[in-house]
């Protein structure tokens, strides 16, 4: 997604999750094909040697979950780390996938990856810990413990509903003899006998509680204003009063309206709108009890669950009430570094050894973990491995033998079709570019996917006066536009005199329909020039120079174009099928005053390129790329 969030609770704490978009790097293509594996720092693991007994085997546990995991699943596309704990109840293990890149900045001086930081997937594997829970907590007490749950097939809204349709809703066979559940996370339960020691919880005891634990309530407000006012005993008292008499009293009544409201069905499992439950979650309008229609159709209606006082008493013992494996759901468009993890956390965990190691252990007594399905696990990771060897030799037969004058050609032709450009760079997470046949056109070309910006590994720094050059095709299409490709440079130098220039040039060009051409009505195909300079020479409202005009060369009948880009020293020009369009002494600013900003820095270096498709109707009209040229002139 683009951005997804996870929540977990272990138990008593509540973790919020926060999935972090993927850097765009041009240097590091190599990497969302690569098998990068474990890192070899334990910088995240901070759990010091156990000293008692039941602490020394819940160790030995943890360590051997850090080992099955590893033998189960190697990062694809990202490095992986692991942070062992063993808490007051719950103990496990919390693992990382990270965001790596070849920047020197996030590499070890041997030049190995390290994480980037906050740019990180997790998973895990625990005892007793519950995901996509939240603890009752002004109900809870030392031998009562009661939480809602996002239900299977829980989703926080339409699109990740839509996202996920089609997914098994059980995860996968290798997980389907266990308890799976699918809510913010794909967890496997793993208990004995298959039976969780969650009892469910009614509304009518769910309200006795409620009111129950407004003792509670009082009582840590009473702490709260000891603590607020120490030295004054009449603030204290006035502060109590007030809550005594205003929420306390208000929620207290609301409680008692709930039970009478719903007296005929006080036996029927607590259903709540509430995820995360408090006090003042016990609303009569809206009824908590009552779930409409939109949260019904994202499985928003949240069951309420207890651990009771015999469950609680072994919480702490070594074997566990139960083992947790989580994991987010992906698929592809996501990227291979989270596809290939939950891939193997569905495929390749080996959820019978967990099972009979902790609950039928003379099952294994003498065998080794092996992941399930080892074979096509190995399979999966040579050809990331095979893939990405391939690629890096296809980029450096690209750039041989190319002319002195050629700093990048690429007519795509020893790409194959369906597969990803070598020698370029994008998001996997996005919509992919790939190499595509057009009908009625020679040769292979670049199909883009909408928005996801497109780089040139091999292209690092253009000259400092060149040509770019480019063949650019739309598919037919009915409406007003159609492809739309946009192309940015950007570069920046230090002067002599201290200061450092920047410069930005973006072009755009979008087809038109040929009708609308021809009734001189509504036409829509353009081209369009930004340049910003820094620092400015104009008024704010006014910066850099800017051009705009239909262009008639590009349109639903005329569906190939030649783009010619020409920089000369400080002045740049503009080429659509060999005939020049503009260049940089027309550009006006956008509020159409003369452009006092239009000359690029002397010596200035383009050293960003960026392309993308912002084509208005992406799912309807392609938009295809070819024939890239960049020479120095």
């Amino acid at each position: 997604m683009a951005h997804m969030r996870f929540l977990y609770w272990l138990i008593f704490i509540t973790v919020v999750i926060n999935f972090r978009c993927f850097a765009q790097r041009n240097a590091d293509q190599d990497i969302q094909d690569s098998v990068i594996g474990w890192w070899n720092n334990n910088r995240f693991d901070h759990l010091k040697p156990q000293t008692d007994a039941i602490g020394k085997s819940k160790e030995v546990i943890v360590n051997d979950m850090v080992r099955w995991m590893k033998a189960s699943y190697t990062p694809v596309g990202g490095l992986g780390t692991s942070s062992r704990y063993i808490g007051s109840r719950g103990y496990g293990v919390n693992f990382l996938v990270w965001n790596v890149s070849h920047d020197k900045l996030w590499t070890e001086p041997n030049g190995n990856f390290k994480p980037i930081p906050e740019e990180n997937t997790k998973f895990a594997m625990a005892a007793n810990q519950l995901f996509g829970a939240f603890p009752i907590s002004f109900i809870n007490t030392a031998n009562q413990f009661y939480f809602t749950i996002q239900p299977e097939g829980y989703a926080d809204n339409d699109q990740l509903m839509a996202w996920r349709k089609g997914a098994d809703p059980r995860i996968h066979p290798n997980a389907y003899k266990y308890i799976t559940w699918v809510n913010d996370w794909c967890t496997v339960y793993l208990a004995p006998d298959n039976k969780l020691p969650w009892i469910p919880v009614s509304k009518g005891e769910l309200l006795q509680k409620a009111e129950e634990g407004l003792l509670k309530v009082l009582a840590d407000k009473r702490k709260q204003v000891a603590s607020q006012w120490p030295d004054n005993k009449k603030n204290q008292d006035e502060a109590l009063d007030y809550f005594e008499k205003g929420d306390l009293a208000k929620y207290r009544n609301k409680i008692s309206e709930l039970k009478k409201r719903h007296a005929n069905t006080l036996n029927e499992p607590a259903l709540l709108s509430s995820m995360q439950t408090t006090m003042y979650s016990f609303e009569t309008d809206p009824d908590i009890f009552r779930i409409d229609d939109f949260a019904k159709n994202l499985n928003q209606a949240f069951p309420v669950y207890k651990l009771d006082s015999a469950a609680l008493a072994r919480i702490r013992d070594i074997k566990p009430l139960w083992v947790a494996v989580a994991f987010p759901y992906e698929n592809k468009e996501r990227g291979n570094q989270k596809y290939e993890l939950f891939t193997a956390m569905s495929e390749n965990i080996n959820y019978d050894y967990i099972y009979n190691y902790f609950y039928e252990p003379e099952k294994i007594k003498g065998q080794s973990y092996i992941p399930s399905n080892a074979a096509g696990l190995k399979a999966r990771l040579d050809s990331y491995r095979s893939k990405s060897s391939g690629t890096q030799k296809l980029i450096t037969k690209k750039q041989t033998n190319l002319p002195a004058n050629i700093a990048l050609f690429d007519d795509f032709s020893q790409d194959k079709v369906g597969e990803k450009p070598a020698g370029w760079y994008f998001n996997s997470v996005g919509k992919k570019h790939v190499i595509a046949k057009i009908e009625g056109e020679s040769g292979n070309w670049l199909k883009l996917g909408y928005s996801n910006e497109l780089t040139s590994i091999t292209l690092q720094t253009f000259p400092e006066n060149f040509s770019l050059e480019y063949d650019l095709v739309t598919s037919g299409f009915d409406g007003r536009w159609g492809a739309n490709l946009t192309v940015e440079l950007k570069g920046s130098k230090k002067g002599s005199d201290g200061v450092t220039y920047s410069s930005n040039l973006t072009t755009s060009i979008t087809a038109g329909n040929q009708s609308a051409l021809d009734s001189k009505h509504d036409y829509r195909g353009e081209l369009k020039i930004d340049l910003l300079n820094s620092p400015s020479k104009m008024d704010y409202n006014d910066k850099g120079g800017y051009f705009a005009d239909s262009q008639p060369v590009f349109t639903s009948t005329k569906r190939k174009v030649h783009v010619q880009l020409l920089k000369k020293d400080t002045l740049i020009a503009l080429f659509l099928n060999g005939k020049e369009v503009t260049n940089s002494m027309q550009f006006k600013t956008r509020y159409g005053k003369p452009c006092g900003d239009c000359s690029i820095p002397a010596g200035m270096v383009y050293n960003s390129f960026v392309i993308r498709n912002f084509t208005q109707e992406p799912d309807a009209v392609a938009c295809y790329i070819g024939n890239v040229v960049v020479s120095k002139i």
